[in-house]
């Protein structure tokens, strides 16, 4: 009979085979840290200002004219569209112009995405006048001074979850539920913007019924 080799497989404990499929999380614990330790102060300010990184490796010859041409297209389309936000959050529309292009130069220096569009959108200028409008009328000093506050608030928050990187977050809110809260508003704003076609105030409302009665009531007068 031909000799067939025998592999002996060593025996494991279970507390062992355990720990050992645990190690991985160490594992990856353990090179971050090591990756946080080894890196140099320029790259420590690359961190927290990605400006610094893609500024050593822009080409100006071949990118300038295009990223140009690309800003003005966006600053010309940001002009009305940042003034309609801000009317649509109550306020005036120099506070949308402000809102639309501080944060642009901002992001610039602190942001790294070259695909995200940074600026005021619809879906918060509603929430805003939503939060704001059963605290204080819009034509009010006071609302404007709460509409900032409320910005300032909300910066704060944004900014301590991106530096514990909680982006993650989002996971846990099911794509359905945005599709829906995105078509409601925009139902919304649509019947609330209807005012300015129609000739006539509408109540000013998060509320789709409660505009629809609104529209027509104001037809009927």
């Amino acid at each position: 009979m031909p000799n067939r080799q025998v592999k002996v497989i060593p025996f494991q404990h279970p507390t062992s085979a355990s720990s050992s499929s645990s190690n991985p999380s160490l594992s990856s614990f353990s090179k971050l840290k090591s990756k946080i330790k080894s890196l140099t102060l320029l790259e420590w300010f690359e961190l927290f200002f990605p400006c610094l990184k893609w500024m050593r490796t822009y080409k100006w010859k071949e990118y300038l004219q295009i990223d140009l041409m690309a800003g003005i297209t966006v600053g010309i389309m940001l002009v009305p569209q940042a003034m309609s936000y801000a009317k649509l959050a109550g306020l005036h529309p120099i506070y949308g112009l402000y809102s639309g292009f501080v944060p642009i130069f901002v992001y610039a220096i602190f942001g790294s995405s070259r695909q995200l569009a940074i600026g005021p959108v619809a879906l918060v200028s509603l929430l805003v006048s939503n939060v704001l409008g059963g605290i204080a009328d819009s034509t009010d000093e006071l609302y404007t001074e709460l509409a900032i506050l409320l910005a300032l608030m909300v910066g704060i928050l944004e900014c301590v979850m991106g530096l514990l990187r909680l982006g993650w977050l989002i996971r846990f809110i099911s794509h359905s539920v945005i599709s829906g809260f995105t078509t409601a508003s925009a139902i919304v704003i649509a019947l609330s913007q209807a005012k300015y076609f129609l000739g006539y105030n509408i109540v000013r409302s998060s509320k789709i019924v409660p505009l629809v009665k609104s529209i027509i009531s104001g037809a009927n007068k």
